[in-house]
Formats: C-alpha cells, sequence, structure tokens
C-alpha cells in the first residue's frame, strides 16, 4: 500500500496535464543582424575596407621596387660565404672580390638615372655613395669604402684583405639603406 501512495503522489494528475499540455515552447529571438544598424558603420566599413587596399597596394609597389636591393644582398651573401669561406681556392677568393665593385655599380644603376650614376669614377663615386647613404662620418670617401674601386683592379698582393670584413658589412649597409636624393625629399 506505501508503494501505491508512493506512485499516486509521483505522477501528476490529469488536470495538472492538460494545464501543462496548454503551454506554448519558449519563443526565442531573432539572431542579431550582420547589417550596421546606422548608415555611419557602413561608410566606417568601406573606408576600412579602402584603407587596407591602399596599404596592401603601398605595399606591393615596395616589395616590387625593392626587388633590386633583395637581389644583391642575395648575391653578397653569396659572395660572402665565398670570401669568408676557408675551402675556396685562393684565385676563386680574388675573383670574388672583384665582383664586389661591380655589384654595387649595378645596383646604383639599377636605382639611379644612368646618366647620373654611369660617369663617376673615383672620389666623385665615393662621393656619391656617401651622399647615397646619407652617413654623415662619410665610410666611402674616408672609410672601408674608400678603396671599393680597387679591388676590382688592383694586384692581389696590393688589395687590403684586412679590411674586407668592414667593406663587406658596409656594403650590406649600403644595399639596404641607400636612398637618391628624390628618395629623401
Amino acid at each position: 500500500m506505501a508503494t501505491a501512495q508512493v506512485a499516486a503522489a509521483s505522477a501528476p494528475d490529469a488536470a495538472a496535464r492538460a494545464v501543462l499540455d496548454q503551454l506554448h515552447p519558449l519563443l526565442l529571438p531573432a539572431p542579431p543582424s550582420w547589417l550596421p544598424q546606422t548608415p555611419a558603420w557602413g561608410v566606417l566599413a568601406v573606408l576600412v575596407v579602402l584603407a587596407l587596399a591602399v596599404l596592401l597596394w603601398r605595399g606591393l609597389r615596395r616589395w616590387h621596387a625593392n626587388r633590386h636591393r633583395r637581389h644583391a644582398l642575395a648575391e653578397l651573401r653569396r659572395l660572402r660565404s665565398e670570401l669568408n669561406a676557408g675551402t675556396v681556392p685562393p684565385a676563386r677568393r680574388l675573383q670574388a672580390a672583384r665582383q664586389l665593385p661591380e655589384l654595387v655599380r649595378r645596383l646604383a644603376l639599377a636605382h639611379a638615372p644612368r646618366n647620373e650614376v654611369a660617369p663617376l669614377q673615383g672620389e666623385a663615386w665615393s662621393a656619391w655613395l656617401d651622399r647615397s647613404l646619407g652617413d654623415a662620418a662619410r665610410p666611402f670617401t674616408r672609410g672601408p669604402g674608400r678603396h671599393l674601386s680597387g679591388w676590382a683592379y688592383r694586384p692581389d698582393a696590393a688589395l687590403p684583405w684586412d679590411e674586407l670584413d668592414a667593406l663587406l658589412t658596409l656594403l650590406e649597409r649600403w644595399i639596404r639603406h641607400h636612398r637618391l636624393a628624390q628618395e629623401r625629399a
């Protein structure tokens, strides 16, 4: 008898079941719209997209304009590895050292007007390199770059091999940071 009372108490009666059956399911609100609520948000979104497009366009232009620098840096890394490797024959090392002035001249001709750079030699060439680097210390006139032109023609015994590492470091800095006068303005 005790189990019958527990079963009767736990089962809902017919009146309670009828009330529960009349309830409607829970109504959920509509999901929020992705469209902006005011026109200003739409205008702002268009401006942001335009700004990103301009930044992307400028970045691609800069990347494309610096392709000569990337190629020159790769060539300088190759020459540096040949110059610093102990297993390279002396003739190959000398040949790699003689390519340094040519590398600088080719990059200068790729960036500057040919009629401005091509006729320069000696002190005028060193002064142009100093101006394009913008270094007040004038490393191509007074520093490790002063013998750059000589690396192409001097005899092996007359080359300043002890200044080679400083020259390679200077050339890498020049390749990365040189600017023409119209680029500085």
